[in-house]
């Protein structure tokens, strides 16, 4: 494979610069950090950014992009049909898998904290996922533990813990140890339930939502 990052996030259209994961990883965690700072969450935003394209670290995925970007040629015997590939290959699900295990060892509010920290990382291309489904034949089904669930053979969580890169691997340790990540939250939602007057649920419940 011709080029000069081992595993690889972006290729720039406009003079083909490739861009590591790796410091796709740190530079969006940054950014999301900074963004997350304004409403005091700021060690979740860069935890999520971190975590966003975990995926990415796949075989599976890195052939892809590879393919779809001609940094393998496509008589090679890598090269894989990229454009049947495209939206095919989950690099999404892993970052929220691994956020959401890690947190739901911490009982019942780190079960919510992780719950809202995979949804923003599941969803930051598709949209905020639905978590029950209201679709007439799947009416009320659990989307998220569905999602949360999937297999490993299709998510690829453990290759991509296994190959994340070392700078990325000690942040994510130092981020999820942080009792802050659920603290913080855990206050921010008690501030909307001390904060709604007349204590009612369904508006407490729509303002957790737009945290999230």
């Amino acid at each position: 494979m011709s080029n000069t990052a081992s595993y690889i996030a972006h290729q720039r259209k406009s003079d083909g610069e490739v861009q590591s994961l790796e410091i796709h990883l740190l530079e969006v965690s940054y950014i999301a950090k900074s963004l997350a700072a304004k409403i005091g969450l700021q060690d979740q935003g860069e935890l999520i950014g971190l975590l966003h394209d975990l995926g990415k670290y796949s075989d599976e995925f890195q052939l892809y992009l590879k393919s779809a970007v001609g940094l393998i040629d496509q008589d090679e015997d890598e090269f894989v049909d990229a454009k049947g590939k495209k939206g095919k290959v989950d690099h999404s699900t892993a970052g929220a898998q691994v956020v959401w295990q890690e947190l739901a060892k911490c009982g019942e509010i780190g079960r919510i904290v992780g719950q809202i920290l995979a949804l923003c990382i599941v969803s930051h291309h598709s949209g905020l996922i639905d978590c029950l489904s209201s679709d007439i034949n799947s009416f009320g089904e659990d989307r998220f533990t569905k999602r949360i669930n999937k297999s490993d053979d299709r998510t690829h969580l453990q290759e991509a813990i296994a190959k994340m890169d070392n700078t990325v691997t000690v942040r994510f340790h130092e981020l999820v140890n942080n009792h802050e990540i659920i603290n913080g939250i855990k206050e921010f939602i008690s501030k909307i339930v001390c904060g709604e007057k007349y204590g009612d649920e369904q508006i407490i419940r729509f303002k957790v939502g737009l945290l999230v």
